[in-house]
C-alpha cells in the first residue's frame, strides 16, 4: 500500500493530507517499512494534515514581526459573538449556534477567496445582509489590531513566500483532497513559483473484485458488514479492513454499536477491548465524554448550588477524588433522606459538619470547603490564562480525575481537556480580564463544541464516513448506505451567503452538479481504494420501500447479492434451555459473620427469603429517591421522632391524664423541635416555609395522638426505641423496638408504629403480616401479653392489635399463648432457613415488589421460564 510513500520522502518531501487520519495512517505506514527493513533509527517523516502544515510553515517565518497576532478559533468565537450583539441587538435567541455558523461560512469564503465586500451586495436576505455586515466589521477589528484568524493562514502564507520570509521544501506532495480549495491551489502556485515541486500523491486503483449487496434493512446491513469483516480479518489477520457508511455523522453511535454485532458477536458480555473493537471516526462532544462532565459539575458547584441528583453524580463518579467507594454511598444515601434544594458547597460543609460519623467522610467536608473557596473569589477579575491555571489547580486539589491511572482513551481525554484549558487562556486578546461565571461558561461552551474521538489500535476495525476515507488504502473495504436518498447527500450551501455568490465562484453544492460530481468521485475513490469492495444498500425502512443510489449504475451489469446478516447475537441464546455452568449454593451463614437488617430481615424471609438474603447477607439496601420537599419516609422519620421524644421519660396513662393543657402543649412543641431541628438547621427558604407547614400537622397529630392513647385501658410505658439482640441458630439479630408498655397484668405489650395507609398487623387467614413485631416479642425476657401495630396519620390514629387483655382483638390466655407459640416456631423455622443459606426467589411477586433485586435474582427470567 502507498507504493509511492518511501520514494516520496527518500526524495526529501513534505506530505500535506486532507485530514488527521491519512496523515497517522502514512506515518504508521512509513514506520511499519522502516522496520521491516531491519532499520533502528530514521528521521521522522515531515507529514502533516492541512491545517497543522499551515500553522507550521506560518511558524516558521524568518522574519516573526512580518506575521500578525493569530485568534484561534475560540477568541474568533468571542469576537464574532461581540459583533454580532452590536449589530443585531437582543432580537437573536441562539447567537452560540449563529456564531458557530458564522465562523464556518467565514472558513469557507476564506478557502474559496471570496472577498467580503462582495457579501452585501449579492445578499438577498435579512440574514445574509447581517452576515454581511458582521463580516465586515470582523475583517476590520482584524485589520485595525494587525490580527488575523485560522481561516486566513493560508492566504498569509502566500504572501509570506512570496516575499521570502518562509523556508519552504524542495517537493510536496497532497494527498486525499477531493477538493483542493482555491486558496490552496493560489499557495501552491506561490510555492511552486519559489522552486518547489507541487504534486498530487498518486491514486491507484487497487480493485481486483466488487460485489454489490442488498440487506433487508439498514441494521441487518451493518451486521453483515461486521461479519464479512470478521471473516476477512480471519482468513488474514494482517489485513486492513474499514467499514465506510454513506450519512455516519447523523448515527456514528448506533452504527458501531449494530457493526459489532457482525464483527464481535456476544461483545456486550465480554471485557472493554471487545466493546472498543469498532473505532468510529465520528466522536462525541468532549462535554459528554463522563470524566469531563464531572470536571465541569465541579466547576458549576463553585457558581451555583447543585440538586441532590447531581452531588449524587459527584459521589457516585471514579472521577470525583480518593474517598472509598462506600463512604461515598453512605453519604448520598445519607442526603438523599433529606429534601431535595439546591445545595451550595457551604451548605453541604455545614450539614456535614452535624451528620452522622460515618456519613461525612473527611474527604468530602475538605473538597465542600474548597469549592466554596473558588466561588468566593468568582467576582474577581483576572485573565484567561490566571483561570486556566486556577481551574486546572481546583480540579487537582478536588482529586480529579481520580486515582485510578485512566487507559489510553482515558488519557486521551485528560489530554483534550488540557488542551481546552490551553485554549481557554488564548482569548486574551479579545477578552484581557474576565470573571469566573463568564470563563467557566467559556471553557463548557469550548468542551460541548470540541467533538473528540481517542485514537483505537491497529486492532479496532475502523468505521469511517466517505470524506474521512480520503487517501487511505485497504485490503477490504464495504460502503454501507447507498440508497438513493442517501447517495448523492443532499446539498449543504452555505445559507448566509447568496446562492448566486456561490455558484459564481464555483463553491461546493452550490449548483446540484457540483454535489453529483463530488458524490460520483467519492464512490468512485473508495471503490479504488481496496482489492476487495463491497457496495451495498437497505432495500427498507421500516415499511417504506428503498431504491439503490443512480450512481451505482456504474456496476449496473453485476447482479446484487443477498446481504448474509447473522442476525442479534441475543436471539441465539433464545430457546435454548438455560444450563448450569458451575454450581454456586448460598452458602450457610458463617460463625461470626453478621446478619443485618434486624426483625426486617425475618419479616422478608416469609415471602421472598432471596430478598432476606440480599438484605440481610449481602448488605443491600435501596437508595431512597429523591424528592422535593418533605418525602413520605421523611415525615414518618420525624413522627417516630416526635414519639420517642414525647414519650421519653416513659409516663403512664394515668400520668398523661394529669398533664394539664399548657403542660401538653408545651410537651409537644418540644417534642416537635426536637423532631425537625436537624432539618431547620440548615434549611433554605423554601424548605422553612414548607417545616412550618409540618410543625402545624405534627403538633395537631401528636394532640390526636394522646387523646387515642387516654382511651385506651391502663399502661405504663416502660421502653422507647428499646435495643434488642435476638440470638437463634448462630445468629445474632440487632433489634430496636419502637415502644414497649406494662400491661395492668404486668405482661408486655410490644408497640410498632406506622405512618401513612393504615397497615394490618394479621393477613385475612389470621397469620401476622408484619412479622417485625413477634421478632421484637421473641426477645424479650418477660411474658408478652400483646402486640399492635398503632397507625399515626393525620386522618386518624388506628391500632391493628392481638393478645390477652387488650382491647383490640382480645383472646383468652390460652388461645394467645397456643398462637403465639405457633408464631414463635415460624420466626425460629425461618431463622433457621437463613442460616442455613436459603436464597429461594418467590417468582409469585409481581414485577414492581421484585424490581429492586431483579438484576441480582433473574426473578423475572425464572417468572418467563426461560
Amino acid at each position: 500500500m502507498y507504493s509511492w510513500l518511501e520514494a516520496a520522502i527518500d526524495d526529501g518531501a513534505e506530505i500535506v493530507t486532507a485530514n488527521k487520519r491519512l496523515a497517522r495512517d502514512l506515518r504508521t505506514a512509513y514506520d511499519r517499512r522502516m522496520l521491516a527493513a531491519g532499520r533502528r533509527a530514521w528521521r521522522t517523516p515531515r507529514i502533516l494534515p492541512w491545517s497543522a502544515w499551515l500553522r507550521s510553515l506560518v511558524d516558521s517565518a524568518t522574519l516573526p514581526a512580518h506575521v500578525p497576532l493569530r485568534l484561534e478559533a475560540p477568541a474568533s468565537a468571542v469576537l464574532w459573538e461581540r459583533l454580532l450583539r452590536e449589530a443585531a441587538g437582543e432580537r437573536l435567541l441562539n447567537v452560540s449556534g449563529l456564531v458557530r455558523q458564522m465562523q464556518q461560512t467565514w472558513q469557507r469564503l476564506q478557502d474559496w477567496c471570496i472577498a467580503t465586500a462582495d457579501l452585501a451586495p449579492a445578499a438577498g436576505s435579512e440574514d445574509q445582509r447581517l452576515f454581511a455586515a458582521v463580516a465586515a466589521a470582523y475583517e476590520r477589528e482584524l485589520t485595525a489590531n494587525a490580527w488575523i484568524d485560522v481561516a486566513q493562514l493560508a492566504t498569509l502564507a502566500g504572501r509570506l513566500v512570496r516575499d521570502g520570509h518562509l523556508a519552504t521544501p524542495c517537493l510536496l506532495l497532497h494527498a486525499g483532497f477531493d477538493r483542493l480549495p482555491p486558496a490552496a491551489r493560489r499557495l501552491f502556485a506561490i510555492l511552486g513559483e519559489r522552486g518547489v515541486g507541487i504534486r498530487a500523491a498518486p491514486v491507484p486503483d487497487r480493485r481486483q473484485s466488487l460485489q454489490l449487496v442488498a440487506a433487508t434493512d439498514a441494521d441487518a446491513e451493518m451486521r453483515a458488514a461486521g461479519q464479512w469483516a470478521n471473516r476477512q480479518l480471519a482468513a488474514n489477520p494482517s489485513a486492513r479492513v474499514a467499514i465506510v457508511v454513506a450519512s455516519l455523522e447523523s448515527a456514528a453511535e448506533r452504527s458501531a454499536r449494530i457493526l459489532r454485532e457482525g464483527f464481535v458477536p456476544g461483545w456486550q458480555y465480554d471485557d472493554r477491548v471487545r466493546r472498543r473493537a469498532v473505532e468510529a471516526s465520528y466522536g462525541s462532544r468532549l462535554a459528554d465524554y463522563p470524566m469531563i462532565a464531572v470536571a465541569l459539575l465541579w466547576l458549576e458547584w463553585a457558581l451555583r448550588g447543585l440538586s441532590t441528583r447531581e452531588i449524587g453524580t459527584l459521589l457516585r463518579s471514579p472521577f470525583a477524588g480518593s474517598d472509598a467507594p462506600s463512604e461515598r454511598h453512605r453519604l448520598e444515601t445519607w442526603l438523599r433522606r433529606l429534601p431535595d434544594r439546591a445545595w451550595s458547597a457551604e451548605s453541604l460543609a455545614a450539614v456535614l459538619a452535624a451528620a452522622p460519623v460515618d456519613a461525612a467522610p473527611a474527604g468530602w467536608s475538605a473538597k465542600a470547603h474548597e469549592v466554596a473557596s473558588l466561588g468566593r473569589a468568582k467576582e474577581e477579575a483576572v485573565t484567561p490564562a490566571a483561570w486556566a491555571g486556577q481551574i486546572d489547580a481546583f480540579l487537582e486539589r478536588l482529586g480529579w480525575p481520580g486515582d485510578k491511572p485512566p487507559d489510553s482513551a482515558g488519557y486521551q481525554v485528560l489530554n483534550r481537556w488540557r488542551e481546552l484549558l490551553n485554549e481557554l487562556s488564548l482569548l486574551e486578546p479579545v477578552r484581557r480580564r474576565l470573571r469566573l461565571p463568564e470563563a467557566a461558561a467559556r471553557l463548557a461552551s469550548l468542551a460541548r463544541e470540541a467533538v473528540f474521538q481517542p485514537e483505537g489500535d491497529d486492532r479496532s476495525l475502523p468505521l469511517l464516513g466517505p470524506l474521512e476515507a480520503a487517501g487511505l488504502e485497504f485490503d477490504g473495504v464495504w460502503f454501507a448506505g447507498l440508497e438513493a436518498a442517501r447517495w448523492p447527500p443532499p446539498a449543504t450551501p452555505m445559507p448566509l451567503v447568496s446562492r448566486s455568490l456561490q455558484r459564481r465562484a464555483g463553491m461546493p453544492d452550490a449548483a446540484p452538479g457540483d454535489t453529483l460530481g463530488h458524490a460520483r468521485r467519492l464512490l468512485e475513490r473508495i471503490a479504488a481504494s481496496a482489492t476487495s469492495v463491497v457496495l451495498s444498500w437497505p432495500l427498507a425502512e421500516g415499511e417504506a420501500g428503498l431504491l439503490p443510489s443512480p450512481l451505482l449504475e456504474a456496476w449496473r451489469g453485476q447482479s446484487a447479492a443477498e446481504a448474509a446478516d447473522p442476525g442479534w447475537f441475543a436471539a441465539r441464546l433464545c430457546g435454548r434451555p438455560l444450563e448450569e455452568v458451575h454450581p454456586d449454593p448460598v452458602p450457610p451463614v458463617r460463625p461470626g459473620e453478621r446478619v443485618g437488617g434486624g426483625a426486617y430481615t425475618v419479616q422478608s424471609q416469609f415471602g421472598d427469603p432471596f430478598t432476606a438474603f440480599a438484605i440481610g447477607r449481602l448488605g443491600v439496601r435501596r437508595m431512597p429517591a429523591v424528592e422535593v420537599g418533605l418525602s413520605a419516609s421523611l415525615r414518618g422519620t420525624v413522627v417516630h421522632h416526635a414519639l420517642r421524644t414525647l414519650l421519653a421519660d416513659r409516663p403512664s396513662r394515668t400520668r398523661l391524664q394529669r398533664w394539664s393543657r399548657a403542660e401538653r402543649a408545651r410537651r409537644i412543641r418540644s417534642a416537635a423541635d426536637a423532631a425537625l431541628l436537624s432539618l431547620s438547621r440548615h434549611a433554605d427558604a423554601l424548605l422553612q416555609r414548607l417545616l412550618a407547614l409540618e410543625r402545624t400537622r405534627l403538633e395537631t397529630l401528636l394532640h390526636t395522638f394522646i387523646d387515642a392513647e387516654l382511651a385506651r385501658p391502663e399502661f405504663t410505658v416502660t421502653g422507647v426505641e428499646t435495643e434488642l439482640a435476638l440470638r437463634r441458630e448462630g445468629i445474632e439479630l440487632e433489634l430496636r423496638v419502637d415502644r414497649i408498655d406494662r400491661l395492668d397484668d404486668g405482661s408486655l405489650l410490644v408497640v410498632d408504629y406506622k405512618t401513612g395507609a393504615t397497615r394490618n398487623l394479621l393477613d385475612a387467614g389470621g397469620a401476622p403480616a408484619e412479622w417485625q413485631t413477634v421478632v421484637y416479642a421473641k426477645a424479650l425476657d418477660e411474658p408478652v401479653g400483646g402486640l399492635v401495630l398503632i397507625n399515626v396519620d393525620s386522618r386518624g390514629i388506628v391500632y391493628r392489635g392481638i393478645g390477652h387483655n387488650i382491647p383490640w382483638n382480645p383472646l383468652s390466655a390460652g388461645e394467645w399463648s397456643d398462637r403465639f407459640a405457633e408464631w414463635s416456631a415460624a420466626v425460629d423455622e425461618a431463622i433457621a432457613c437463613i442460616a442455613a443459606g436459603d436464597a429461594r426467589v418467590n417468582i409469585a411477586l409481581t414485577t414492581e415488589q421484585s424490581r429492586p433485586l431483579n438484576v441480582l435474582s433473574r426473578a423475572e427470567v425464572l417468572k418467563r421460564g426461560d
